[in-house]
């Protein structure tokens, strides 16, 4: 790490155009949102979040070794990613306590949170770039890690953030927008700066990622009804539209990647059963039928043509199927059905 790719990394927010053109949309934004208080608070409520995530962005490029790319609306969806929305939840408990302890403690109050934030936050924001976990980046441990496995350079993050911070305090008399723009650069060239000096570390392979929990039977069996209820409900639009052929498509298509495509089948036809038209069923049931035949599950097949035929007497598999349905039916001593099925 030398000192000239630091000095790159501080100035980073002026010299990339990619987090350059976000700054200065964040700080047009931002400072209308206050000049135009209470009115501009809704600017600032929508600007903050993108603005943190993209902060996350900027650190996690720079400790994969490569710049930010583009700054894009999807950074102003409230969707996905939510891990990059942790720093905001910093920023302001920091922003809380900094309050509370100020009017306890006067300026020594001010000072103790920030020397806190300085030794909390940029570790914080490395371990969050690493993990993509917010529970992590609140984790001691993994904080306490960045610091112990990048080793004495990473002070130079706490101690940019506490040089900043004093240089805030003494800005705080300059034109509102002079002054938003330079809480933005700090922003930025904080984030830029952390993700340069965690790269080396490749820490990714050594702070703690929790596993993932596996789900009960019961969330997964939810999450598969679920599922199914969708595919059915989009189904059954084609099906109500005249596309019947398009609507069985899509079930046919689901119940490939369908975990269980058996059971899905039976969930299916017996859900159609439901339906007004009851005919769609009868339909479906002949692809099912083909299906069964195809695995050898004969018995089930008989069930499904009897069900059907409780709805319509004339009800039969589709006509390349029907030799085997009527040799599985007399192989089951069912001569009634086998004698029915063979009538034209």
């Amino acid at each position: 790490m030398t000192l000239n790719s630091i000095l790159r990394a501080v100035i980073a927010p002026l010299t990339e155009l990619t987090i350059l053109f976000p700054i200065l949309l964040f700080w047009a934004l931002v400072t209308f949102g206050i000049a135009r208080l209470p009115l501009g608070l809704l600017v600032l409520i929508l600007s903050l979040p993108p603005l943190f995530r993209y902060q996350s962005f900027v650190v996690e490029a720079y400790a994969g070794g490569k710049a930010p790319g583009a700054f894009d609306a999807e950074f102003f969806s409230w969707i996905g990613t939510g891990w990059t929305l942790f720093p905001l939840v910093l920023a302001v408990l920091f922003g809380i306590v900094g309050v509370y302890a100020t009017d306890a403690l006067g300026v020594t109050g001010t000072w103790l949170v920030i020397v806190l934030a300085a030794a909390i936050y940029p570790a914080s924001l490395g371990v969050l770039a690493i993990t993509h976990s917010s529970l992590q980046a609140m984790n001691p441990v993994a904080i306490f890690r960045v610091y112990q496995q990048v080793g004495a350079q990473f002070l130079v993050a706490p101690t940019y953030f506490l040089v900043l911070a004093g240089l805030a305090l003494q800005a705080r008399e300059l034109p509102i927008g002079v002054f938003v723009f330079g809480g933005l650069f700090v922003l930025f060239s904080l984030a830029a700066l952390v993700g340069l000096l965690i790269a080396p570390s490749r820490l990714i392979h050594n702070v703690y990622i929790p596993d993932a929990l596996e789900k009960t039977v019961d969330e997964v069996s939810a999450d598969l009804e679920e599922s199914r209820v969708a595919v059915l409900s989009h189904a059954y639009g084609f099906v109500s539209r005249g596309n019947r052929e398009g609507g069985f498509r899509h079930i046919f298509a689901e119940i490939e990647k369908d975990p269980d495509p058996g059971a899905a089948w039976a969930w299916y036809f017996e859900r159609m059963l439901g339906w007004e038209e009851q005919q769609h069923a009868l339909f479906f049931a002949q692809h099912y039928i083909h299906d069964m035949l195809a695995y050898g599950e004969f018995t089930p097949v008989l069930k499904v043509i009897m069900r059907c035929r409780l709805v319509d007497p004339q009800f039969k598999p589709l006509p390349e199927d029907l030799p085997a349905a009527i040799e599985a039916a007399e192989n089951s001593g069912n001569i009634e059905l086998a004698t029915v099925l063979k009538q034209g």
